[in-house]
């Protein structure tokens, strides 16, 4: 009966010994990582909760990230508006003068600028070519190359469909212009002053003509209402480019709040940790110093 009790004592201690190396174990994983567990089976009922967070996390994260991407390709948008707008104005110049030397050359000059600006390329794409990248959206080069074209939307090779990006699962944002719909009127200023140049009242002269004179004092106001336009459409860009940031901003708010939602479920009370570290630490010196105690114990005396 002693030997019996004797042994059951020793397999208790044992049993306490490895109870607390486990707790000390798992006290100072916590204490290193910070977490209260490694895998989803030590959030327990949590688990499936926290499945469904980091998904959700997840999902606003490449939201914002597309948002980020649209918001580049809105700024360099914005930079070639403002380039088209220069080249405007430099048009609206040409055709207030009364110098026919001077005006083709400042038309062509202008004409080009357009152009390059409508031909704007960022990561790859066209900014004003719809959902097309095989080709420029303008495909006119110089002023002379609209002469052949029936009409300057000829000039326009782009499909009609807008960029679009999602920024939300009911979200979506077109983040692009069309070249047509920034520079048609534009393009058919440059048509008309070419075709009038190369027709029965051209080439412009100085003094011009009084059939010039008028051709161009008609311009001049066709030239002002495209202005117009790339103006409305520069304030469309803008508006856009905001709701972009406020959706964007709205992301990396969402994040922190899951952020702070996961690490309550995650994250260990550093505090407390370091106080169950301690506890437990104390446990397993006890059960050592008991468990050493009990295996020195010689079963000789009871054998005798």
């Amino acid at each position: 009966m002693t030997r019996i009790s004797t042994f059951a004592a020793n397999q208790s201690a044992l049993a306490d010994l490895m109870k607390a190396q486990r707790s000390v174990f798992e006290s100072q994983k916590q204490l290193i990582t910070g977490k209260r567990a490694t895998d989803l089976k030590g959030v327990g009922h949590e688990a499936e909760t926290l499945q469904a967070t980091r998904a959700a996390q997840a999902r606003s994260m490449a939201y914002e990230q597309a948002g980020i991407r649209a918001a580049a390709r809105l700024e360099a948008q914005d930079t070639a508006l403002n380039n088209l707008t220069d080249a405007a104005n430099d048009l609206r110049t040409a055709v207030t003068t009364k110098d026919g030397n001077y005006v083709m050359h400042e038309v062509r000059e202008a004409f080009y600028k357009v152009a390059n600006a409508l031909n704007t390329r960022h990561a790859g794409s066209y900014i004003f070519g719809g959902t097309r990248s095989d080709v420029l959206p303008v495909n006119a080069e110089k002023l002379d190359d609209l002469l052949p074209m029936g009409a300057a939307s000829d000039a326009f090779q782009h499909n009609d469909r807008r960029p679009t990006v999602q920024m939300d699962t009911h979200i979506t944002v077109e983040v692009g212009l069309l070249a047509n719909e920034v520079g048609g009127e534009l393009m058919d200023s440059f048509k008309r002053i070419v075709d009038f140049e190369n027709g029965v009242n051209g080439p412009f002269v100085q003094p011009m003509t009084s059939a010039q004179e008028t051709f161009i004092l008609n311009e001049v106001s066709q030239i002002i209402t495209a202005m117009d336009n790339v103006f409305t459409k520069v304030g469309e860009a803008g508006a856009t480019a905001a709701h972009v940031d406020t959706l964007i901003a709205s992301h990396e708010d969402r994040q922190t709040f899951l952020d702070r939602f996961i690490g309550e479920m995650e994250d260990v009370d550093m505090a407390d940790a370091a106080t169950r570290f301690q506890q437990a630490q104390t446990a397993l010196d006890v059960s050592a110093k008991t468990f050493s105690s009990l295996s020195q114990v010689s079963l000789l005396p009871f054998l005798r």
